[in-house]
């Protein structure tokens, strides 16, 4: 509740008639109902909106009544934020993936140099002919 707020004398009266006769569990959540006809179910909404319902916490909680006594739901907590990194570009995105694959390239190296070699000889072993001239 930010700051006081005053309400109008009609907008207690609607307090007054809920403290006489708390609200029902269908008059503040939405409910499940099956139509049979259809075979389906949907959702009722509440009877009192979620704003009247705030507005009638705000009121009593300025007239020292607690809210759940006249069958107001508990507020709720808020949900947690979703933290999203952000999407950065591609490059930034594979920097780590490549990097790693530098890495263990520049570690098979010297076998990579060595098999280069050995191949490179082959091939100028096979060029060279058994003929003298």
């Amino acid at each position: 509740m930010a700051s006081y707020r005053s309400f109008s004398p009609r907008f207690m009266s609607k307090l007054i008639t809920a403290q006489l006769a708390p609200l029902t569990e269908a008059d503040v959540k939405p409910q499940l109902v099956y139509n049979k006809v259809k075979d389906k179910s949907f959702w009722r909404p509440g009877r009192i909106s979620r704003r009247i319902q705030n507005d009638l916490r705000k009121a009593c909680i300025q007239s020292g009544i607690e809210p759940t006594s006249i069958g107001l739901l508990p507020p709720t907590a808020n949900k947690p934020l979703k933290y999203k990194p952000n999407k950065l570009e591609k490059h930034e995105r594979m920097r780590a993936e490549r990097q790693a694959t530098i890495q263990r390239n520049i570690e098979k190296m010297p076998q990579t140099i060595q098999a280069w070699k050995e191949d490179k000889m082959k091939e100028l072993a096979k060029q060279k002919t058994s003929m003298p001239f």
